[in-house]
């Protein structure tokens, strides 16, 4: 797991290698952390937006589920994908989403990190869940 302190506002925790190459003991590590971790405000699981949602997700989904653990999904490479491919995961995983999750936020967040697209939303959300960017009413 890797750590970064954002200002004086949050701390990130990254955990790559989840799924893909992940070491033996990777699943029972994260479960700690998420189940000891009080002021855990949301965790973002990242499902690459050309393949759409993997075993590894499903499983990570049913962990966090189980441990009642808010969360939300945010799907990457999009720039990556054909449009109709991208429709189709995205309308695959709205439908799981509202089927078969109680703890996933309902939006889904597109991001591509070479086009940028869909990041200032996403900064945006992480900004507001942690407490330092109050939604506001328009006028």
């Amino acid at each position: 797991m890797n750590f970064f302190k954002v200002g004086k506002y949050f701390t990130l925790v990254d955990m790559p290698g989840y799924g893909y190459r992940a070491p033996e003991d990777f699943v029972e590590m994260v479960e700690a952390y998420l189940q000891e971790r009080r002021n855990l405000k949301r965790t973002f699981l990242l499902v690459d937006g050309v393949v759409g949602l993997q075993k590894t997700d499903h499983i990570a989904v049913e962990m966090l589920e189980e441990f009642g653990i808010p969360y939300v999904m945010v799907l990457t490479k999009i720039d990556r994908a054909s449009r109709g491919l991208l429709l189709k995961n995205v309308l695959e995983i709205q439908e799981f989403v509202k089927g078969k999750t109680q703890g996933c936020f309902p939006q889904l967040f597109l991001v591509s990190s070479l086009e940028f697209s869909g990041v200032h939303l996403l900064r945006c959300f992480v900004a507001h869940v942690t407490g330092n960017l109050p939604a506001v009413e328009a006028s």
